[in-house]
């Protein structure tokens, strides 16, 4: 069906941009023909939607470059600037359904009196604040904490060189280099 409204709209915009039969709805059969290929084939991926919504506004005017090159550019122009309708058809109907799927997912983050989610994250703080309190208390080592100015040393080492006795010094697997 998608390959069919493709082709559909090339004909038919070849053939606004020749004027042919004087067919007064051409413009309208083209906005009819986007927005159906836009409902059949939604676009998910938001930088072709973007690059879509760009397309419908400046094709025609880049076309409008087309026109330096005589009697053919003229055509070209005027096909270009007519699938520009089709592009703007889809992009239409993309914008309509994210607009729709954005306004979805608005109304289910509202509150539902779900109060429970709110009541436990308050504990995990009150379980937080206590696991503080454990962090701030002795942690097992024996050796005094000195107020002369030095950083306390790991396991009691006091020399204050460089650690390279290859050693486990805290976790299994970590040295200090």
């Amino acid at each position: 069906m998608q390959k069919g409204l493709m082709w559909g709209s090339v004909v038919v915009a070849v053939a606004a941009a020749f004027a042919l039969g004087g067919f007064e709805y051409y413009a309208l059969v083209l906005v009819v023909l986007g927005l159906a290929m836009g409902y059949t084939n939604p676009i998910e991926d938001v930088a072709t939607r973007v690059a879509m919504y760009v397309l419908a506004v400046l094709l025609p005017r880049i076309a409008d470059n087309l026109d330096v090159f005589g009697v053919a550019g003229e055509y070209l122009n005027g096909i270009l600037s007519q699938f520009a309708v089709v592009i703007a058809g889809v992009a239409i109907v993309n914008f309509g359904r994210v607009l729709k799927d954005g306004l979805m997912a608005a109304g289910n983050e509202s509150d539902d009196g779900d109060d429970e989610a709110e009541s436990d994250d308050g504990d995990d703080e009150a379980e937080s604040d206590d696991g503080d309190d454990e962090a701030e208390s002795d942690d097992g080592d024996d050796e005094a904490e000195s107020d002369d100015g030095e950083a306390p040393s790991w396991d009691g080492d006091d020399s204050g060189n460089d650690d390279s006795d290859d050693e486990d010094d805290e976790a299994e697997g970590t040295r200090n280099v």
